[in-house]
């Protein structure tokens, strides 16, 4: 148990997928004005990056694997996000259309987000087992989705801060994004 708990902190802190293995940057400067669209963005692709992970992980290890088609993964794996983030639009557009117009073309990129299909890619040369990868898969997709809401509440305290006007914009969101790395890369010996 313990095992499987470390591998999903050191997934979601240490190897965050966003700042220190560079998968889906471009979501955390989505610019938004509302921090509650950016949780139902955050949840929307917790959601997707996890089922896909392991849905692509039991493809790869148990049917391309086995018919000597792992070339083919990376075809399948954006298929299958894919598909699950239009089932998942369908949901949202009977139970919630207003956020669904609100953020359309944001809710439609996360099937081909590059965190989503890089967790797939991670898992298929990874040497985890497959409960292993799965518990790797929860931690990359918990760190993201927590770093989208964490960078969209900075951006609006930063919006009323007092910034030098040089640093105004995407250099000082650069900078808070270098800082938050070193302060996760700070838990590398604890997990």
């Amino acid at each position: 148990m313990t095992t499987y708990l470390s591998i999903i902190i050191a997934a979601a802190l240490v190897n965050n997928v966003v700042l220190v293995q560079l998968l889906g940057v471009s979501s955390l400067f989505l610019s938004n004005s509302r921090l509650q669209n950016t949780i139902e963005l955050a949840t929307l692709n917790f959601i997707v990056l996890f089922s896909a992970a392991v849905i692509n992980l039991l493809l790869f290890r148990f049917i391309l694997l086995p018919l000597g088609l792992d070339f083919l993964k990376l075809l399948f794996f954006v298929a299958i996000s894919s598909s699950i983030t239009k089932l998942l639009l369908q949901w949202l557009k009977q139970r919630f259309p207003l956020s669904l117009r609100q953020q359309k073309l944001a809710f439609y990129l996360t099937g081909g987000n590059s965190a989503v299909i890089g967790v797939s890619l991670l898992n298929t040369v990874s040497h985890l087992s497959i409960p292993q990868s799965i518990a790797y898969s929860l931690g990359a997709a918990l760190g993201f989705s927590l770093l989208l809401v964490a960078f969209a509440a900075l951006r609006l305290r930063l919006d009323s801060a007092e910034v030098p006007a040089p640093f105004r914009g995407t250099a000082i969101q650069l900078i808070s994004a270098g800082i938050v790395t070193l302060c996760l890369l700070g838990f590398a010996g604890l997990v």
